[in-house]
């Protein structure tokens, strides 16, 4: 049976007690995020990376992600969008496969310092969002299914390949489902059922490049105590606090991670 000494030294964690704190921490907001508040911004990856590698967080976060995933995707099969479901898994998985096949080419730096770069983006089109306007012209845009198709081409396939090397997909099929004129629970619902569905064809994929192990299910497993605990704070926080006020609190938070990595990254 492998000792705690050992099993640390795995995931390259010197400090085991402030990597339970940051774990817990970074479980119990995602779960607060997809329960509460649809999963509209994916900091677990992030704060994980403050604590050990990106291999090790990808593979302690994917089985945590799924159970999660189940449960939010249990309350909103209903609204899902068929047809622009099929978009997105096909383009989606694509990207999966891109993602897959170039893993072993790209380095814990260049993992770091996408992940900092998508997390800032995340932000950035946030407060872009809030601070200016929608043109008109943007609003009545025509999104018929043939430009469905050829924009899904492009954000759904990045999606993939994003998701894929650092769990960061949210942000280009965000800009691939706000360009679909969607209610919210439809956009909710659909994107739930999405990720679900590439977590899934995660874990072969992982397991063969060694990113899921028994180490990893091990670290997910001590840390599964967080989910119920970030439900119950999501279905509470919403009764407290507007989306509006949670979504800023949130990517300011996610701004100051994303901060935190690209200095690590450059330096």
């Amino acid at each position: 049976m492998i000792s705690p000494e050992d099993l640390f030294a795995a995931f390259d964690v010197a400090n085991p007690v402030l990597f339970y704190a940051v774990g817990f921490l970074a479980v119990l907001t995602t779960a607060l995020s997809k329960s509460g508040f649809g999963g509209a911004i994916a900091i677990g990856i992030p704060l994980l990376l403050l604590v050990t590698t990106p291999r090790m967080a990808l593979g302690i976060t994917l089985p945590i992600l799924l159970l999660v995933d189940v449960w939010v995707v249990a309350g909103s099969f209903r609204r899902i969008n068929v047809q622009l479901l099929s978009i997105m898994a096909v383009f989606g998985l694509f990207g999966h496969g891109i993602g897959w096949y170039y893993f072993d080419y790209i380095s814990n730096d260049m993992l770091i310092g996408f992940i900092s770069g998508m997390s800032l983006l995340t932000v950035f089109l946030f407060f872009k969002r809030l601070w200016v306007p929608a043109r008109s012209g943007d609003q009545e845009r025509p999104t018929g299914i043939g430009r469905q198709w050829l924009r899904g081409s492009f954000w759904c396939t990045l999606s993939g390949i994003s998701s894929f090397i650092s769990v960061s997909g949210g942000i280009p099929l965000q800009l691939f489902l706000l360009g679909c004129k969607i209610e919210r629970p439809v956009y909710i619902g659909s994107a739930a059922a999405f990720f679900f569905m590439l977590n899934v064809t995660k874990v072969p994929l992982y397991a063969d490049l060694g990113i899921l192990s028994r180490d990893s299910f091990i670290i997910s497993a001590s840390l599964l105590p967080a989910i119920p605990i970030g439900v119950l704070l999501g279905r509470w926080i919403t009764n407290l606090l507007t989306d509006h006020q949670f979504f800023v609190a949130m990517h300011i938070i996610l701004g100051v991670v994303g901060l935190e990595l690209l200095y690590q990254a450059l330096s």
